[in-house]
């Protein structure tokens, strides 16, 4: 059911986004995904402070529904002029809240400063509610300091494969001004990951929007106050033998503030993973069981599916993280559906529940109310894990964080802190297990691989799942195809067929080891075709074959995809391209004036108007759900996507593919 509410959340998110304002249709940008799929495993990441959809196509398994990036801190409360805030009574409540800068009459040396818990979210378990957002943004629609504000269709999720292409660097504030550090350099740069996609992201606006920042339907109802940092999230994935398995995300947090330091530092991972079939919906959402190893190397929660679906499902999925050269406490906490955590007005001094920021009080290992919070990870010093007892649809927070003041210690030792300007980094782990001593021995090698620098050693006698990039045109009938691969296996088999035509049909052409591209001859341009290749080593009854994603591509459909950067006079293009259900359509214009893009079926009859309406120069972006202009669901086939503005016109083939 959560994949098919996903579905239907990022339709209605991307109708929302193109919906006019004001008579205008702007098409600003918000959410975007890349998925990883270099390894065995597939995940979607986002310019927003969660990822969502890993699974395990080999096995047709579904693992997380939703993670997401919790960041928690006290910080000092300041006035709309930037002084700070004093209680004037010591002990403020409801009734004596009166609050005083240094420059009132009735301000003293003793006061206490305004200090406020707070906490920013990717996901908050329940709610739908996100309060990382990128630059670039629908929010900033309404921002009286950037008016005219032109959307950058750059600011997104860049996959980089080696390295290539490289973000911008990263500097906050922007010297460029724009905070669009996603923008592709033909240049690489240094990852340790084979695939990687860099996002970036913000809980207040680089831009200067005052006012809430936060997203989704419980936005109505929760104030957000931000705590002032940007976040430069990496996410790494490797098609080799042992590094298959697993994601690793590099967040970097920049507290951008000049003049404040962020306090009592907690950062947090929460996870809702449902580990089913993909053909179970509800009854493979709550069977699972999570549970909590702790100890040196460890460290870890994890989920596993209770009964094992008859040995379908007999793998565990661990999350942990690793803050290099801290030593930090960790705490892990489980609760079920509809009892998140709760900060929608965390100034409240009369909160109806203990505290009216639970969040904060969950990130830093205490347990507001144990009604509803369950500690994941032991307590009791002599006990090294354990599990939820009963299956349900699972959820939970791991959190690390430095030692918390009480009223008998008011300054301890090992503070987590965050000074103006200064930045902090760590790591969130996503990885699979066989069983869970399969997931305690790789917990304590992903500590050595990331505390040594992420060196893969000698990988010669591992082997590699290829990976093929996007073919290209060689001559109107050649397809260029080019792959990577760690290792050389036996040999390399490329496959290809039209789409459509039966798995007889494929055709093979064995290569050997050593090879990286071929070119496929012959080709029909207006044909759709499957491209994929295989390796194969050690050739017999130990055979190991292993496969790469297959492309669906057609000659006259591939585009140049430096198209929209180099700003010719018109630029139309989408994705995906092949899709199902819909597909977000991206076009530029060079000049503003009227545009107008429908879609036609190949007996050249309309059969959906996008956009017809006057538009500023720039780019743009319109959602195509698949229906005509009837709101009936086209069928799958062939369709032509038209831009005419003034005198020129652009027209790109899509494929409709259910």
């Amino acid at each position: 059911m959560k994949g098919y509410i996903t579905i239907i959340m990022l339709v209605l998110g991307s109708l929302l986004i193109a919906l006019p304002k004001n008579g205008e249709d702007n098409n600003p940008k918000m959410i975007d995904y890349a998925t990883h799929t270099a390894g065995s495993l597939s995940l979607d990441t986002s310019n927003m402070g969660y990822i969502s959809n890993l699974t395990y196509p080999q096995r047709n398994s579904t693992l997380l529904y939703k993670g997401g990036q919790w960041f928690s801190a006290k910080r000092y409360r300041r006035d709309e002029l930037g002084r700070l805030l004093y209680w004037l009574s010591p002990n403020p409540t409801a009734s004596n809240c009166i609050i005083v800068t240094i420059d009132d009459s009735l301000w003293t040396p003793n006061l206490k400063i305004v200090t406020d818990s707070l906490s920013t979210v990717g996901t908050d378990g329940d709610d739908d509610l996100t309060e990382f957002l990128p630059a670039y943004n629908i929010l900033n629609q309404f921002n009286p300091e950037v008016p005219n504000m032109q959307y950058n269709a750059l600011d997104k999720v860049l996959k980089s494969i080696l390295g290539l292409p490289s973000p911008r660097p990263f500097e906050i504030p922007d010297p460029l001004g724009n905070y669009c550090f996603s923008t592709p350099l033909n240049t690489p740069f240094t990852t340790p990951g084979f695939e990687t996609h860099s996002a970036y992201f913000y809980d207040y606006c680089p831009f200067g929007t005052p006012g809430d920042r936060d997203w989704g339907s419980s936005s109505n109802y929760s104030t957000h106050y931000p705590l002032g940092v940007a976040v430069h999230r990496e996410s790494y994935s490797w098609p080799l033998q042992n590094y298959d398995k697993m994601f690793i995300l590099k967040n970097t947090v920049y507290n951008t503030s000049e003049i404040d330091t962020l306090y009592d530092v907690a950062i947090s991972e929460f996870a809702d993973f449902d580990i089913r079939p993909y053909s179970q919906s509800a009854e493979g959402i709550t069977d699972d069981v999570s549970g909590y190893v702790k100890g040196v190397g460890y460290e870890f929660a994890y989920s596993r599916d209770f009964d094992g679906d008859g040995g379908v499902m007999d793998f565990v999925m661990g999350q942990k993280i690793i803050v290099p050269q801290q030593n930090l406490n960790h705490s892990a906490w489980y609760w079920r559906l509809g009892q998140a955590p709760d900060d929608h007005n965390p100034h409240n001094l009369s909160p109806s529940g203990r505290t009216s920021n639970s969040k904060y009080w969950l990130t830093t290992g205490r347990n507001p109310d144990t009604s509803k919070y369950t500690y994941l990870r032991p307590v009791q010093d002599d006990i090294m894990q354990w599990e939820y007892p009963t299956p349900n649809d699972t959820r939970f927070l791991n959190t690390v964080y430095g030692n918390i003041p009480t009223a008998t210690n008011p300054n301890p030792d090992g503070r987590l802190h965050l000074a103006p300007l200064a930045s902090l980094t760590y790591y969130t782990v996503y990885f699979m297990g066989d069983d869970l001593d399969d997931l305690k021995a790789k917990s304590i090698a992903l500590e050595s691989f990331i505390n040594g620098g992420f060196n893969l050693g000698d990988v010669s006698g591992l082997t590699c799942i290829p990976y093929l990039y996007d073919p290209g045109v060689l001559l109107p009938d050649i397809f260029r195809i080019i792959w990577q691969s760690y290792s050389n296996p036996d040999h390399f088999e490329v496959k290809y067929k039209e789409f459509g035509e039966p798995a007889s049909q494929w055709i093979s052409i064995n290569l050997p080891g050593s090879a990286r591209s071929f070119n496929i001859v012959g080709v029909d341009p207006e044909a759709w075709y499957e491209i994929k290749i295989g390796s194969v080593y050690n050739p017999g009854p130990n055979e190991v074959y292993l496969e790469s994603e297959t492309k669906l591509v057609c000659i006259n459909n591939i585009v140049d995809n430096e198209d929209l950067v180099q700003s010719p006079a018109l630029a139309l293009g989408n994705y995906p391209n092949p899709f199902n259900p819909s597909t977000t359509v991206e076009f530029m214009l060079k000049q503003a004036g009227n545009a107008k893009v429908t879609v036609y079926n190949v007996k050249g009859q309309e059969v959906r108007v996008l956009a017809n309406t006057s538009l500023p120069a720039g780019n743009h972006k319109v959602l195509w759900d698949g229906r005509d202009n009837h709101h009936t669901l086209c069928a799958s086939g062939v369709y032509y996507l038209r831009l005419i503005s003034g005198k020129l016109s652009k027209t790109r083939k899509i494929l409709l593919m259910k």
